[in-house]
This record gives C-alpha cells, sequence and structure tokens, in this order.
C-alpha cells in the first residue's frame, strides 16, 4: 500500500496491479511493484479522455475497462489481487455474476479480521463513489503506521579490522542478505573466537577488556546493512535514554528489554523463540547475542543482565 500511495502522489496510474507484478526480494523480502509498461500518467487531462484499454481483465476495475482509470482503480485491482492470493481461486470464479456480488469470503483458506474483510470489501466495490480513494484512506482503515524509508545513499566498503586478526567477512555476507537471525549467530561465534572462548562460548570477564576495534567493527557492519536499526551502538543510545548509565539498574534494565523486544509481557525470550523480520522488529533488537554469549539468561538473568550491562557499557567506553 505505501507504494501505491508513493506512484499515487507522482501522477502514475499503474493499470495492471496483479499477483505476477508483486515481488519479494530474496535479500531483505521486501515486496516491489513491478511492470510499469502499462502505467499512465494521471494529468487532469488525461482523466478525461477516454483512453485505451490495458490490463489484466480479471483485477481490472470496471471504469478502467471503459477506459477511464482512476487512482481508485489502482486501489480495486491491488483488493482483488487481495482475495486471488487468500482464496487461491481465480478472480472470475469469486464473483457471483447473478447477484453482481463478491464470493471471496466462501472461499478462504485462512480467517480474516473483520476489520480486513471490511476494507477488502470497500476495495472492491463496483462504484468508485463508494470505493476508497487514495491509497492513504486504506492505511487509515488498517489504522496502520508505516515507517518511512529511509534514503539509502551509498557507502564506502568497511575495512574489517579486528585486534585479534579475526576474519568477519561470514558476518559481512549474511548481514548484506538479510539473514539476521543467522548473522546473529555469527556475532556471537566471532565474539568468542576474539575473547579466546570458543570452547567455553561464555564470556564474562572478558567483557571488560573486549578490544574496541572488534566492536566497532561488528557495529559498523551490522549499522550499515540495517541502515541504522540494529547494531551495539543503537542499543547504547536507546539504554541511555532510559536513564542508564556506567552503574548497572535492573529496572533500567528491564525496561531496556521491554523497549528492544527481549521480553514479552514482562518475560525474558529465548533467543531460539525470537523474531527477525527487519519489518516487523523493534530498534536496537538485535544484535540479541548479548543476552546469550553472557551465560543463559533464564538459569541466572540477574547475572546476564549485570553483564549484558557491562558490555553496552564498554561500547561507551570505545565510544562507539
Amino acid at each position: 500500500m505505501p507504494i501505491l500511495a508513493f506512484i499515487h502522489q507522482k501522477q502514475v496510474i499503474h493499470r495492471d496491479i496483479k499477483p505476477e507484478n508483486i515481488i519479494r526480494r530474496k535479500s531483505d523480502n521486501k515486496l516491489f511493484l513491478v511492470d510499469f509498461g502499462a502505467a499512465k500518467a494521471a494529468t487532469i487531462t488525461a482523466l478525461a479522455v477516454t483512453g485505451t484499454v490495458i490490463g489484466s481483465a480479471q483485477y481490472t476495475a470496471p471504469e478502467q475497462a471503459m477506459g477511464k482509470p482512476t487512482f481508485a482503480s489502482d486501489l480495486y485491482s491491488l483488493g482483488v489481487t487481495c482475495i486471488h492470493l487468500l482464496t487461491n481461486i481465480e478472480p472470475f470464479d469469486l464473483f457471483d455474476v447473478s447477484e453482481s456480488d463478491w464470493v471471496w469470503r466462501d472461499y478462504l483458506k485462512v480467517k480474516v479480521s473483520d476489520r480486513l474483510g471490511q476494507v477488502l470489501d470497500k476495495l472492491l466495490q463496483q462504484g468508485t463513489k463508494k470505493r476508497f480513494k487514495t491509497a492513504q484512506e486504506v492505511l487509515d482503515a488498517l489504522q496502520l503506521k508505516v515507517k518511512p524509508t529511509p534514503l539509502q545513499t551509498p557507502q564506502p566498503d568497511l575495512e574489517l579490522k579486528s585486534a585479534r586478526k579475526v576474519n568477519y567477512d561470514q558476518l559481512e555476507q549474511l548481514l548484506k542478505s538479510g539473514k539476521w537471525k543467522e548473522a546473529d549467530r555469527e556475532t556471537a561465534t566471532k565474539m568468542f573466537e576474539v575473547a579466546g572462548r570458543t570452547k567455553e562460548e561464555w564470556l564474562i570477564e572478558d567483557v571488560y577488556d573486549f578490544p574496541c576495534e572488534d566492536l566497532r567493527t561488528i557495529d559498523q557492519l551490522w549499522v550499515k546493512y540495517s541502515n541504522g536499526y540494529f547494531g551495539f551502538s543503537v542499543q547504547k543510545r536507546i539504554l541511555k535514554t532510559l536513564g542508564g548509565s556506567r552503574s548497572y539498574d535492573s529496572k533500567i534494565w528491564q525496561a531496556f528489554g521491554d523497549q528492544v523486544g527481549w521480553r514479552v509481557n514482562g518475560l525474558w525470550v529465548m533467543d531460539n523463540h525470537l523474531k527477525c523480520n527487519l519489518q516487523t522488529t523493534q530498534e536496537g533488537y538485535l544484535p540479541q547475542s548479548i543476552n546469550y554469549i553472557l551465560n543463559s539468561i533464564l538459569f541466572y538473568q540477574p547475572f546476564c543482565g549485570w553483564a549484558g550491562w557491562v558490555l553496552i557499557s564498554r561500547i561507551d567506553t570505545c565510544r562507539l
């Protein structure tokens, strides 16, 4: 929906929205609207003149089929795309011609909320006056707040420095590919290697003098490939906004856990149950390895909270 809002703001009507023209990029799971070969500039003159009928029949709005597409025509096509994906039934078979009504609910494979159902019904209205007029109206009806996507500027290649000659190429590749959970595990592995704890797989007193050079390299990699959303320095900033200082405070640490999503309903969540999605997780959620590299948070949470605090303090000392 934000994509439609963007192209409509640019006065462009796509005119051929269908499942085949919505693709997902494997590297970060982002959705893209493609094939603008049928797109039309929505000038006042163009909207007033009957044009060539373009689009895929099953997904085409009635007014577009008459050669008079509007922005709402794209919304109609998106609605048809949604019910096709929800039912796995061709759109023509979801429309009852005798009743002139959509019967998509009869073929649902999954349950949808009342709100979503109402939004889909309005998207599928035959008359444009009864339909949503803008993509923003749809977002408002769904009560969704879309985070603005930061503009990505080309960044120079990072120099992967290490005081212990540790190789961070694999971590960079995982982050570049958007494999967040695997990158989180790799982060822990590399930190064990830096500290000489690959057999023990824990860090305790090692936190106090963990090399700043390696912390900085790990942090820069996370920050770069998450566009500033994940990283040790991000976690440090969040902790400080909650009142964190060099002195450990269990209440602030719990508030930090709530803020970044490590605690749910007042309980610390095991790392293997954690969600790893850049679109839905809280800022500073990763690297989460800061918890389990300091022993099991479930066995002795107060101690690990203190150790995690010390590690973030070390990050502050290293001026990340």
